[in-house]
């Protein structure tokens, strides 16, 4: 493991923190997004993130992220300020990371949080449901599966892995989803899809594409997002 002069200068602050736990709980961030304080192993990374709070705001914004820490929901992790910026997203990630972003924003407002956490529950019908209804043809169960599963890496989402494909699964979203599609992107994406005529399905390619296509059929500006 390499280890900077940087965290080697921060570890000298706390007899508690070495300098490779720095850099292990960094790469950590770096490979998830998010990281939950309550997740397996989350806890030890959380807590070196918040004794070294100004430490990994620095090392983050060196690298063009903004440093997200919510103590009270139990998370750190990382946005970019450019929203999507030149980042080219699968239209399938894309779409489906806006619906499960609506599906949270309607589970919260209801109250929906599940056991008293700031998680939504919903399944996969659900979400396959809010999908089409972007114009979209249904997801295949596997590819809604590894889609999700991508989401589960970042902290975005949590489910069972266990279970088959011919089961649908209960999916808990997670508030992490709040940091990377805010509030003024869902009141644009809503004037869109208000505005717009049903748009064609979807292809089974799987071509990229920026965000930005879909700004081309509204005037409302719809690109925005946070994804690392």
């Amino acid at each position: 493991m390499i280890i900077s002069r940087w965290a080697s200068q921060e570890a000298g602050k706390d007899p508690n923190t070495t300098a490779e736990e720095l850099t292990e709980t960094a790469n950590r961030l770096l490979h998830r997004q998010f990281i939950a304080r309550g997740d397996l192993g989350g806890a030890a990374h959380f807590e070196r993130v918040q004794r070294h709070l100004e430490y990994f705001q620095d090392l983050f914004a060196s690298l063009g992220f903004r440093l997200v820490f919510n103590d009270g929901w139990g998370y750190v992790g990382f946005v970019s300020p450019q929203a999507y910026g030149n980042t080219r997203v699968p239209t399938q990630e894309t779409i489906l990371l806006l619906c499960l972003r609506l599906l949270y924003s309607e589970g919260a407002r209801k109250g929906y949080f599940v056991d008293g956490s700031a998680d939504i529950l919903v399944d996969e019908e659900e979400i396959q449901t809010i999908y089409s209804s972007f114009g979209a043809r249904r997801l295949k169960p596997g590819e809604l599966r590894e889609i999700l599963t991508q989401f589960k890496r970042r902290g975005l989402v949590s489910f069972d892995q266990s279970h088959s494909l011919n089961v649908d699964v209960e999916v808990s979203l997670r508030p992490t989803l709040l940091e990377v599609v805010d509030e003024s992107f869902l009141a644009r994406i809503a004037a869109w899809r208000e505005g717009s005529p049903r748009q064609p399905e979807i292809s089974d390619s799987d071509e990229e594409h920026n965000l930005a296509a879909v700004e081309d059929d509204s005037d409302t500006g719809v690109a925005d997002g946070r994804l690392g």
